[in-house]
C-alpha cells in the first residue's frame, strides 16, 4: 500500500449523458429527416422538369406538323398557281424560339392551326374557280389502249433499286435506333426514380439535359453514349451527395455536444464547425473540450462524494469542505480518534494527523497524502506540543520516533482506511484509477502549518451511523447541486 496516491477520476452522470447522447442523437436523426425532405424535394423538381420537357417536347413537336402541313398547301397552292395562273393562297409558317415555354408554344400552335385552316380554304377555293374556268364541256374520246412495253434495264433502273435499297436500310437503322432508344429511355428512367432524391440538386440541370439529349440521339451509339453519361453522372453526384449529407449530420451532433463545453470554447467550436467542409477531423477537438468542461462541473460532485465519505468513516470534515476541494483544489481533512493497531500490535494515536486531498485545476487527477500539523503529534501521548523543548516534535522528541510514528500512521492508513475509501468512492459513481503510490515510510508525513489545519469547530458531525455505500447517500451530483442551490438562497 502508500502513504500517498495519485488517481485518475471520471465521474459520469448517468442520467446527464443519456440526455447529452439523446441530444446528439436527435440533432443527426433532424438533419437526417431535413436531407431526406430535401431528396423528395429533388425527386419531385426532376419529376415535374422533365414532365415539363416531355409536354414542350410534344407541343413542339406537333407545332413541327402543322408546318409541314403548312409547307404542303404552300406547295399544291404554287403548283395551281403556276399551271392555272390562279391567285395567290397565303400560307404561314409558325416559328418560336429555343427557350418558348409551353404557354407559348400552345399559342403558337393555335396560330399554326388556325392559319393552316385559313389557307386550306383559300387553296379549296382557288382549285374550284380553276376547275370551273377551264373544264370543257365536249366529251373527250377516249386514249386507245398500247401494248405494254418490255422493261429495259438501264442506268437509271439500277439507280432506282440502289436507292430502294438504301432507303430500306435507312428505315431499319432507323427502327433498331428507336429500339435502342426506347430501352435506354426506360433504363435512365429506372435509374432516375431510384437515385435522383440523392443526386446533387446542384447536378439536377445536366441531368435533365442529358435526358433530352437521350430523347433526341439519332444513331446507337449515340443513345448508348448518352446513357453512360447520364449513368455516370447520377452515380458520382450520388456519392457526393452522401457525403456531403453524411456531413451535414456529424455536423449536427458535435455541434449539439459542443453546447456542453465552456462558453468561450463553445463559440470558437460551433463557429469552426459551421465554417468546416468536413467536421470529422474537428471531433476529436470537440470531445476534448467537452471533457474538460465535465471535469470542470464535476469537479463538484467528485469533492461531495469524498466528502460523504471520509465523514462516514469520522473524519474531521468541515462544511466548507467541498468548496475547498472544487475551488481551490486542495483540502486538509483531520483524521478522527480512532485506535489503529501499530506493526507491533499496540495502538498508534493519530491525532494531529490528516489526509491531503488535491484536485488538479485542469486535469481529471486526484492525490492524496498522510500530513501532521506543524507542532503536533509526539510518539508517546498523541498530544499537541506547544512549541517548547518538552513538546515539539521537531526538538524535544527524538526523530527517529517521530519517523516510526509517522510511518506507523501511514501504514495504517494504507491498510485500513484507503482500500475501504477507494471502494466507497467508486460505489458513489466516482471511477478512480491509481497511477502512482508511495510506501509508507519512504518519506515522513508532510507538515501543515497550525494556520492552515482547520480547527475541530469547522467539522460536520457524521450524522448516524449508516453503513458506506450508495444507500447510505444521495446521488454525488444532485447533493452539489442542493448544496449549490442552498447557496445561492
Amino acid at each position: 500500500m502508500s502513504s500517498s496516491a495519485g488517481y485518475g477520476w471520471s465521474y459520469v452522470d448517468q442520467e446527464a449523458e443519456r440526455r447529452r447522447r439523446l441530444r446528439a442523437q436527435l440533432a443527426a436523426e433532424a438533419q437526417r429527416a431535413e436531407n431526406l425532405r430535401r431528396a423528395e424535394e429533388r425527386r419531385a423538381e426532376l419529376r415535374a422538369r422533365l414532365l415539363a420537357e416531355e409536354r414542350r417536347a410534344d407541343l413542339r413537336a406537333r407545332l413541327g406538323e402543322l408546318n409541314e402541313e403548312a409547307q404542303g398547301l404552300r406547295g399544291e397552292a404554287g403548283q395551281l398557281r403556276r399551271a392555272y395562273r390562279a391567285g395567290k393562297v397565303r400560307v404561314e409558317t409558325v416559328t418560336v424560339g429555343a427557350g418558348a415555354d409551353e404557354a407559348e408554344l400552345t399559342r403558337a400552335i393555335e396560330r399554326a392551326r388556325a392559319a393552316n385552316g385559313r389557307a386550306a380554304r383559300e387553296l379549296a377555293e382557288a382549285v374550284q374557280d380553276v376547275w370551273a374556268a377551264v373544264l370543257p364541256e365536249a366529251v373527250v374520246e377516249p386514249e386507245r389502249p398500247r401494248p405494254p412495253r418490255k422493261p429495259v434495264r438501264n442506268a437509271a433502273g439500277d439507280a432506282a433499286t440502289a436507292a430502294a435499297a438504301a432507303e430500306e436500310a435507312a428505315r431499319e437503322l432507323a427502327e433498331r435506333t428507336d429500339g435502342v432508344r426506347a430501352g435506354a429511355l426506360a433504363e435512365a428512367q429506372a435509374v432516375l426514380d431510384r437515385d435522383v432524391p440523392r443526386c446533387d440538386p446542384a447536378d439536377l440541370e445536366r441531368v435533365a439535359g442529358l435526358v433530352r439529349s437521350l430523347k433526341a440521339a439519332g444513331t446507337v451509339s449515340d443513345v448508348r453514349t448518352t446513357l453512360t453519361d447520364l449513368a455516370a453522372l447520377v452515380q458520382h453526384s450520388v456519392l457526393r451527395r452522401g457525403r456531403d449529407e453524411e456531413r451535414a449530420e456529424l455536423r449536427a451532433a458535435l455541434v449539439e455536444l459542443a453546447q456542453e463545453a465552456e462558453p468561450g470554447e463553445r463559440d470558437r467550436l460551433v463557429a469552426d464547425l459551421t465554417a468546416a467542409e468536413d467536421p470529422a477531423y474537428l471531433r476529436p477537438a470537440v470531445e476534448a473540450a467537452v471533457a474538460r468542461a465535465d471535469a470542470h462541473r464535476n469537479r463538484g460532485p467528485v469533492a461531495v462524494a469524498l466528502a460523504e465519505v471520509l465523514r462516514e468513516r469520522d473524519y474531521l470534515v468541515g462544511e466548507d469542505f467541498t468548496d475547498l476541494l472544487a475551488e481551490e483544489g486542495e483540502v486538509v481533512v483531520p483524521f478522527g480518534d480512532p485506535e489503529p493497531g501499530g506493526a507491533a500490535g499496540g495502538e498508534a494515536p493519530v491525532a494531529g494527523y490528516g489526509l491531503r486531498l488535491v484536485l488538479s485545476p485542469d486535469r481529471a487527477t486526484l492525490s492524496t497524502s498522510v500530513v501532521k500539523r506543524s507542532g503536533g503529534p509526539t510518539a508517546g501521548d498523541g498530544t499537541a506540543g506547544d512549541g517548547t523543548a518538552d513538546g515539539a516534535a521537531g526538538d524535544g522528541v527524538d526523530e527517529e520516533l517521530a519517523e516510526e510514528q509517522d510511518e506507523l500512521v501511514q501504514q495504517w492508513f494504507c491498510d485500513e482506511q484507503l482500500p475501504s475509501i477507494e471502494e466507497a468512492v467508486r460505489e458513489k459513481g466516482v471511477r478512480l484509477e491509481r497511477t502512482s503510490a508511495m510506501a509508507p515510510g519512504m518519506m515522513a508525513a508532510g507538515v501543515v502549518p497550525n494556520g492552515s489545519w482547520p480547527p475541530p469547530a469547522a467539522a460536520v458531525p457524521r450524522r448516524g451511523t449508516r453503513k458506506p455505500g450508495r444507500k447510505g447517500s444521495a446521488n454525488a451530483a444532485q447533493a452539489w447541486q442542493q448544496q449549490q442551490r442552498q447557496r445561492e438562497r
